[in-house]
């Protein structure tokens, strides 16, 4: 028996990692890659500093040591001392490239090799041998859209005298002959740790490591120093504030106000805005302040970057955090009828959380069960797309949500303008 981490099936749909346990013959077809203990059993997580000792450099930042100078800003690394290239780089720390490797290498190959660090990868491929018994690997990525993977043209291998090989094939000859679970490492685990290299770049304190993280990488750190429990909030920094973004309005400049996931309009009274309403239903184009309005509730992209980014940040904190951090939010007096950049509203996205209680406090704050998307779908859409449980299509179906539950093929579902006259009539 193993124990398999699966990801989530969709990037817009729940992002909660499923643990499993599988007998070995019954894994699936495709890449599996070995995760350390250190990164799961929290009796193994001493091995973490180990592992965070890389050739560059050979120790971590102590508590209050400067950020390390020199350092790439997307890779964390120094390029002090090292040839120009991920090949080259490799080579450098002792691997030795395949003849065959020196011809033309992929975009993909090397952004592969620039993602991982040599000597993190040695270590990970010897780790890898004593559980499996391989000592080589296949060398393996997204290709860029979920679910789908390169051919795998990148191999490491680990050699007992110290001569390290990179070989790279074609992807024909790199199919395996027998249809089933490939062992591979993945680049972004030949690296060190986030939790490293945010401490590297300055970007957090030791304090707010974890404390079996913290205790690992800096044993000589008084558990005590912990930063006040406030500032791990859950509701983002200056979310009661009032925050003021400039826009273009006729030939003057006005301030909209952004707080608490709403907007509101700090030049214009209500008939202005209701004859803007009006003159956009007669089919006149909105402009300046009204056009960020309406663009911030329908989740065009039509608003200002500033609430685009906002939006972007917002629902980023809602999809990883879940019903916790949605409720807490709502409790903080975020407007519940707030909509992503495709336009859909928490009942579109319900699906992404624990719904027992999030669903019953969206539909009592009075959120249309069938409000429409910028695509013309509606929260039961949305949840039988993303194949969510039975309780959730059941409880939608109770709420009055179309398509009714007898509708399930998408062929059947009624037009967005038929299901628009129908909700509004309601």
């Amino acid at each position: 028996m193993v124990l398999v981490v699966r990801s989530p099936d969709w990037v817009t749909g729940s992002q909660r990692l499923t643990l499993q346990t599988v007998r070995v013959g019954d894994l699936g077809e495709g890449p599996i890659y070995p995760l350390a203990p250190y990164l799961w059993d929290f009796r193994r997580v001493g091995e973490l500093r180990y592992m965070a000792q890389t050739a560059e450099p050979p120790k971590l930042v102590a508590p209050h040591e400067p950020p390390l100078a020199g350092r790439c800003g997307t890779c964390g690394r120094s390029h002090v001392d090292r040839p120009a290239g991920p090949p080259r780089a490799w080579a450098a720390a002792g691997w030795v490239i395949d003849e065959s490797a020196n011809g033309y290498w992929a975009p993909h190959d090397l952004a592969m090799l620039h993602c991982a660090d040599p000597q993190f990868a040695l270590r990970e491929l010897r780790r890898v041998e004593e559980q499996v018994g391989r000592g080589s690997c296949w060398l393996r990525g997204h290709e860029g859209r979920p679910g789908r993977y390169d051919q795998g043209k990148v191999r490491l291998e680990a050699a007992p005298g110290g001569h390290h090989r990179i070989t790279r094939c074609d992807a024909a000859a790199t199919q395996p002959d027998a249809i089933g679970p490939e062992i591979c490492l993945h680049p972004e685990l030949l690296r060190p740790p986030a939790d490293v290299e945010l401490l590297r770049h300055d970007r957090i304190g030791v304090e707010e490591l974890h404390p079996l993280v913290r205790a690992a990488l800096f044993p000589a750190t008084d558990p005590a120093e912990t930063r006040p429990a406030s500032d791990f909030s859950i509701v983002p920094a200056g979310f009661w504030q009032d925050e003021r973004i400039r826009v273009r309005c006729g030939r003057q400049w006005h301030w909209i106000s952004l707080r608490d996931g709403s907007v509101e309009l700090l030049h214009h009274d209500e008939v202005e805005r209701r004859r803007e309403h009006t003159l956009r239903v007669l089919g006149a184009p909105m402009r300046g302040c009204f056009e960020a309005e309406q663009a911030w509730r329908d989740g065009n992209d039509a608003a200002p970057r500033r609430l685009r980014d906002y939006r972007h940040d917002l629902w980023r904190r809602m999809e990883h955090g879940g019903s916790r951090v949605v409720l807490a939010l709502l409790d903080a007096g975020m407007n519940p009828q707030v909509r992503d950049g495709q336009g859909r509203t928490l009942l579109h996205r319900i699906h992404l959380f624990e719904h027992e209680e999030l669903l019953p406090r969206l539909l009592a704050e009075g959120l249309d069960v069938n409000a429409r998307s910028r695509r013309g779908w509606t929260p039961m859409c949305e949840a039988l797309v993303h194949s969510a449980p039975n309780d959730l299509l059941m409880a939608l179906n109770a709420a009055g949500a179309h398509p009714q539950l007898s509708l399930t093929d998408p062929e059947h579902w009624p037009d967005p303008a038929v299901l628009g006259a129908t909700s509004d009539a309601g």
